[in-house]
């Protein structure tokens, strides 16, 4: 499974400045080189800077509608008439009908794209309309299984039963602060939140001591501005920071 982190950061960075020193990109991946996860309103300048073609996006899936991870105007540039196929609640798919075909999902739906099949989890998130529905991921694609977890905070009951017994070999967390007893907490996650989740995972058998685990949706008013003490966080927590423009693979 190939992933390229687009974006990175949380919703309080100024993207009138993206491409200076220092300012994130709205959170956004890319899977198999033809698959959006989330399309926020720095994705197609992402996609520029990355040396990534547009056209061959055929799929948005998206995580929930707040604008950082759903812009109509990212949606319907790199759509560009093609009707790509996207995926995501019902209140979005209504907002790109007319120029995406739309896939309405829910808690414990099955899709798959091309080769990657996709278990539709709650995430513990909320937008303004709070009866939509908010997810996370467990993508499977040639051979290994992703957690793909943003935003979100402590992991839902509902979610943990859909997990179930499946092996997870790798994780991308929100980790939206750096520190805990913020009071983001109630739909965001820190290192210690997920350190609990981890080591629980691993009592269960879903993971391994190994486990790859990347940090992502990170603030910029909640994590330290050096990038250096970024990287101590990561390293202290035995995972990675995801870097933009970089590539991995699962």
């Amino acid at each position: 499974m190939k992933l390229m982190f687009l974006g990175t950061g949380a919703a309080d960075y100024d993207w009138s400045k993206y491409g200076e020193e220092g300012i994130a990109g709205s959170t956004v991946s890319l899977l198999e080189e033809h698959i959006l996860l989330d399309c926020g309103p720095t994705a197609k300048a992402a996609m520029e800077r990355f040396g990534v073609n547009p056209e061959q996006i055929d799929c948005i899936v998206n995580t929930h509608s707040h604008s950082d991870h759903f812009d109509l105007d990212n949606i319907r540039n790199v759509a560009s008439g093609r009707k790509i196929d996207f995926y995501g609640s019902a209140q979005a798919c209504g907002k790109v009908a007319d120029f995406c075909n739309v896939h309405v999902i829910t808690y414990g739906d099955e899709f798959t794209v091309n080769d990657c099949s996709f278990l539709v989890l709650p995430a513990n998130h909320v937008v303004e309309d709070i009866r939509e529905e908010t997810f996370n991921y467990l993508i499977s694609c040639n051979g290994k299984t992703l957690l793909y977890a943003l935003d979100t905070a402590w992991m839902l009951s509902k979610a943990r039963r859909l997990i179930g017994r499946k092996h997870i070999d790798a994780i991308i967390w929100d980790t939206t602060m750096s520190q805990p007893d913020n009071w983001r907490i109630f739909e965001h996650s820190d290192p210690v939140m997920f350190a609990a989740i981890r080591r629980v995972l691993q009592q269960t058998g879903n993971i391994t001591e190994d486990v790859k685990v990347w940090f992502d949706h990170r603030a910029r008013t909640l994590w330290p501005t050096d990038p250096a003490e970024q990287e101590a966080v990561a390293r202290r927590e035995n995972v990675m920071l995801a870097h933009e423009g970089e590539s991995v693979i699962i």
